[in-house]
């Protein structure tokens, strides 16, 4: 899917004169080509179609930020809790992939972070731990509502606990790693 090298194949399409100018100028902003720029969007709709199959929409962050600050603490939690327990799940199901330890830390760094914008990743591996760290400028709400989506996801897919620490605008996620005799280290 996202990961490994994949073989490419050429293909001849026409596009609308005002449409190509966009990739060319946002593809000479970023310094890369035209072709990185399609494959780039071809890749995120591939995944983000599965998340307009739930509704999903666009808002400016200010905004949602706004919305979400307004919401109780409570109904964060729950919300989080569902989405973690039930719609992350489902969403792995949709895409036909099997919810594995892999397809979730796909589901947190491509769909969540890179595709929808709901944070910032980086993914750290120790000898005994596996850390992800979240950052992101939506608020207190934002990141309770990411760590109980987070804790659900794992508890409920992988059957895995996680250690979980939030502040204002991060969210960091620690998970132990077992050895071949299923023993999880200290």
């Amino acid at each position: 899917m996202l990961n490994g090298k994949r073989k490419t194949v050429g293909r001849s399409f026409r596009i609308d004169e005002e449409w190509l100018r966009v990739l060319h100028d946002e593809a000479e902003k970023q310094g890369i080509s035209v072709n990185a720029i399609l494959n780039r969007l071809l890749q995120k709709y591939a995944y983000l179609r599965y998340m307009l199959r739930y509704g999903a929409i666009t808002i400016t962050s200010k905004g949602f930020s706004a919305i979400l600050e307004s919401c109780p603490e409570d109904k964060i939690k729950e919300n989080g809790r569902n989405a973690g327990l039930n719609i992350a799940r489902d969403v792995l199901l949709t895409m036909g992939v099997t919810p594995n330890y892999d397809f979730v830390i796909l589901l947190v760094k491509k769909i969540l972070s890179e595709f929808a914008g709901w944070f910032e990743y980086d993914h750290h591996v120790k000898r005994d731990k596996e850390i992800l760290h979240l950052r992101h400028d939506l608020g207190r709400n934002w990141s309770i509502y990411v760590s109980e989506v987070t804790n659900a996801a794992f508890g409920s897919i992988l059957k895995k606990d996680v250690s979980i620490e939030h502040s204002e605008y991060s969210v960091t996620v620690t998970i132990k790693k077992q050895n071949k005799n299923g023993i999880i280290h200290t």
